[in-house]
C-alpha cells in the first residue's frame, strides 16, 4: 500500500475518532437532581481549537472561546473541563485577560449579572463560580471588585474576598435590591 495513501487514511480515521469522542463524551454537565435547570440543557461551545485527553480525562478549549447554556454566557481565550465523566468532581475552569460571563435570571430577562476576572472556576455539582484575579461582579448598578468573588447560583449568594493589602469595594443601590428581591 503507498505510504501516503495509509497517513492519509490514517490521518482521517484520528479525525473521525476524535469527533465522535467529542460528539459522544458526557459533558454536557448533567447533575444529580433530575429537574435542575441550568445543568440539565445542552452546552454549546465555539472555539478556534479543541484537544481531547482521554487519559486524564479532559478537554481543552482554546483561542476565542465561547461556551453558551440556557441563560448563562461565558468568554474565554482557554476553558479546559477536568473530570468529564465525574458528577462529582466535574469542573469547568477558563482563563483570560479577563474572562467575561452573564447569567441571566430563567425568571426575568431583565434582571442579569455580569462579570469578569482573569479566571472562572465553575464546580459542576456545587453549581458555584469563583472569580480570581481583578474580579469585579455587576448586578445593574450594584457592583463588587475583589481578589476573589464566589457566586452560589442556587443559592443566590456572593461572597467577596479580598488578596493581600487589598479591600473588597462594593456598591450598593438600595431601590435596585428591594427590585431584585421581588
Amino acid at each position: 500500500m503507498n505510504l501516503s495513501v495509509l497517513y492519509r487514511s490514517n490521518k482521517l480515521k484520528a479525525i473521525l475518532v476524535s469527533l465522535a469522542i467529542s460528539l459522544a463524551s458526557p459533558f454536557t454537565i448533567a447533575q444529580t437532581a433530575p429537574n435542575t435547570t441550568i445543568n440539565n440543557k445542552p452546552i454549546a461551545i465555539d472555539a478556534d481549537n479543541q484537544q481531547i485527553d482521554l487519559q486524564n480525562n479532559t478537554i481543552t478549549f482554546s483561542g476565542n472561546v465561547v461556551i453558551t447554556q440556557d441563560g448563562l454566557k461565558v468568554k474565554a481565550n482557554t476553558v479546559i473541563i477536568t473530570n468529564m465523566q465525574s458528577k462529582d468532581n466535574q469542573t469547568i475552569t477558563a482563563h483570560g485577560k479577563p474572562v467575561y460571563f452573564e447569567q441571566t435570571n430563567a425568571n426575568d430577562a431583565k434582571q442579569k449579572i455580569t462579570g469578569h476576572a482573569d479566571q472562572l472556576i465553575y464546580q459542576v455539582k456545587q453549581n458555584a463560580v469563583t472569580l480570581t484575579g481583578h474580579a469585579e461582579l455587576f448586578q445593574q448598578d450594584n457592583h463588587i471588585i475583589s481578589d476573589k468573588i464566589i457566586y452560589d447560583v442556587d443559592q443566590q449568594k456572593i461572597r467577596a474576598q479580598s488578596g493581600k493589602g487589598g479591600r473588597v469595594k462594593t456598591t450598593i443601590v438600595p431601590n435596585q435590591v428591594k427590585e431584585i428581591e421581588k
